[in-house]
């Protein structure tokens, strides 16, 4: 049963005949608050009502009709509202929008104002579902549409019209004219989409393109749609359009800035790269030097200036590894390398490495770790150290008496979390600086005249570390009485054994520098002072060296050998068991000559010497056949230790393939 209590009804009569009419409509369930009676004279009132119904008294006398509107103007006048007749002769017709005065007096009457109020409450539920449609459209800015195929038409609403700025002598007259307001770029794919879609019978698609306006700008549109078929099975496809062109700049405009930006980060990482190797190459010259001169010197002055050239180095070397580490981090992102760990292990390294200098400054460094540390994890191994050993030589580096302590502890819940705080009793940080030590190139003290040196990189790296593994990185610090960095790493327990560490770890003897006698190497290097120290830290392990000054001598040199070899009549070889491979050559550089000598089958271990060592370098020299990869300044003992494994990992080989 429809509600009648919320449609609005007039009633245009006079007042006896009115009231007739209001106790049926009550009746019936009309609420009589919603009853409005209008005077014959008034009539025009009822344009200004928000009717649904309205009864109308139709005078047989022509004086009195003259009080009325035109028959003909009052649909027009009342076009929203159902009008009703009612006469005092019996209609001349059976419209059932005529009724009769006579009717109001007996029960036929009940039925029929029922049928008319649930019409004209139909009516006004159209109306106000057409006017909310009306408005969404308006308002969600969207534009409707049909393609008739058979008509070869497309239509567009009144509202799409005025979003295209299009009059309506401008209206497309068939489809390919509207095809031409489609931007010729993105034409082939809407007419492909649409005809795939007449073809196919799809439920719905949706493309993007750009549709020229009538002031011959173009704006980008999102057309949706799905197919439809009417009565006599003839198809058409019903469709929206949402203008998108702000979207569609802010995307273009961020697509563009993210091209800048990868380019600005392309620039700048070919900057890094090009700076590392122009550093690197002589730096590698001058600490390979200083190594060779201490051998031979005596004097102590003299090994004085060489410790001092070799310190201050290093010290270039860190500057220059922390500027391409912290690059890095902010470039690629990377992720925590987990692996099984040794907790004793890891920080019995890390103490060994510190005491010589610990004991150097006269300061006690002692490690602690709490019983109830498993004795492994699963944890990033290399980046816990590197963390660790920035802090530790930072607390060694402004501690002027007294102690640095390592201490670690576990704790398993929220989660399982390795603790690790490095405590000193150094010179502390002021609170003011406490906001910004952890910003690049920042440090406690940035006067001109600090007593300490360094770039201001070591926090920065270290607390941009630490959140990679996913860990937290506080200090608590008091001036003249020592500083305190806890360390909170998040990590995998494998097993619940735990172990304990003595309080103090003792420095372990150096090891004795690997021997190579009766080896062959191939050194590929244009430098000449890294021609001298690379050949002289491979001499002096025992090793013959041949020297190539780039690619293109050493691949000629194995090719001449085999050559030789073949026409001696043995088998054919190339007479070395590595070849150490500068990869920045001038004639033909390491990338190039390692893959010609791959393709051509040379099965010798290649290990690149690169003073490029930014991420992804490592990933280039492997892909280019090397087995392995050392970034200068080279350090003699791990030099000579990689061309030990690899010379006899060449020989064993050697040895298999002729059994």
């Amino acid at each position: 049963m429809m509600e009648f209590n919320t449609i609005h009804i007039s009633i245009v009569a006079d007042a006896a005949w009115s009231m007739k009419v209001v106790q049926r409509l009550v009746a019936c369930g009309v609420l009589q608050s919603h009853i409005t009676l209008i005077r014959p004279d008034a009539w025009p009132d009822v344009i200004r009502r928000d009717s649904g119904l309205c009864f109308w008294q139709i005078p047989d006398s022509v004086e009195d009709a003259n009080f009325y509107p035109d028959e003909r103007q009052s649909p027009i006048l009342l076009g929203s509202c159902l009008n009703v007749r009612i006469e005092d002769k019996s209609p001349s017709n059976s419209s059932p929008y005529v009724l009769e005065w006579s009717e109001f007096d007996s029960d036929v009457i009940h039925a029929k104002l029922k049928l008319l109020i649930e019409e004209a409450c139909v009516r006004q539920n159209f109306r106000m579902q057409e006017q909310w449609y009306r408005l969404a459209v308006a308002e969600a800015n969207v534009g409707l549409w049909w393609w008739d195929r058979h008509l070869n038409f497309v239509y567009l609403s009144e509202h799409f019209q005025q979003m295209l700025g299009l009059s309506p002598d401008q209206l497309p007259s068939n489809v390919d004219q509207w095809l031409e307001r489609i931007h010729e770029e993105d034409r082939d794919t809407l007419s492909g989409t649409i005809d795939i879609h007449f073809s196919r019978d799809a439920e719905r698609f949706q493309t993007e393109c750009r549709i020229r306006h009538a002031d011959g700008r173009y704006q980008w549109y999102t057309l949706s749609g799905h197919l439809r078929s009417d009565d006599h099975s003839r198809s058409m496809i019903l469709g929206s359009a949402v203008d998108v062109t702000k979207k569609k700049e802010a995307e273009i405009e961020l697509a563009q800035a993210n091209k800048r930006a990868q380019s600005a980060n392309q620039a700048k990482n070919e900057f890094l790269t090009n700076m590392s190797h122009n550093l690197r190459t002589p730096l590698n010259a001058i600490l390979g030097h200083t190594d060779l001169l201490r051998d031979i010197s005596t004097e102590p002055m003299a090994l004085e200036s060489i410790d001092s050239i070799s310190r201050n180095g290093q010290e270039l070397m860190q500057l220059l590894d922390d500027i391409l580490e912290l690059s890095s981090i902010e470039t690629v992102h990377p992720a925590a390398h987990l692996e099984k760990t040794s907790i004793r292990e890891l920080l019995q390294g890390i103490s060994q490495s510190f005491q010589p200098h610990a004991i150097s400054k006269q300061l006690t460094l002692n490690v602690r770790i709490d019983p109830g540390v498993p004795q492994q994890v699963f944890a990033d191994s290399a980046r816990t150290r590197q963390v660790l050993s920035r802090i530790i030589e930072n607390a060694i580096k402004f501690t002027p008496e007294g102690e640095v302590a390592l201490d670690a502890s576990f704790h398993r819940f929220p989660v399982p979390t390795l603790q690790l705080i490095v405590r000193d009793t150094g010179i502390g940080i002021p609170a003011s600086r406490m906001e910004t030590i952890f910003e690049p190139f920042c440090q406690a003290d940035n006067s001109t005249s600090r007593r300490h040196q360094g770039c201001g990189l070591g926090l920065s790296i270290c607390r941009r570390v630490v959140e990679v593994l996913g860990g937290t990185l506080e200090i608590e610090s008091e001036v003249g009485q020592g500083t305190s960095v806890i360390i909170r790493l998040p990590v995998e327990v494998p097993a619940l054994t735990t172990t304990s560490l003595p309080s103090q770890l003792t420095q372990s003897a150096r090891k004795p520098l690997p021997n190579l006698d009766g080896y062959q190497v191939l050194l590929v290097e244009d430098g000449h002072d890294n021609q001298v120290v690379l050949t002289t830290f491979l001499k002096k392990a025992g090793a013959e060296v041949t020297l190539a000054e780039n690619g293109q001598e050493a691949v000629d040199w194995i090719f001449n050998r085999r050559r030789e070899m073949e026409a001696a009549g043995n088998k054919p070889d190339s007479g070395v068991d590595v070849v150490l491979m500068d990869m920045q050559m001038p004639v033909m550089d390491g990338y190039h000559a390692s893959r010609l000598l791959r393709e051509y089958h040379f099965a010798k271990p290649i290990i690149a010497l690169t003073a490029h060592a930014l991420k992804g370098d490592r990933e280039r020299c492997l892909e280019s056949g090397c087995d392995d990869y050392f970034t200068k300044p080279i350090n003699r003992a791990n030099l000579l230790e990689i061309v030990q494994k690899y010379a006899q990992h060449a020989r064993h080989e050697a040895i298999s393939n002729c059994v």
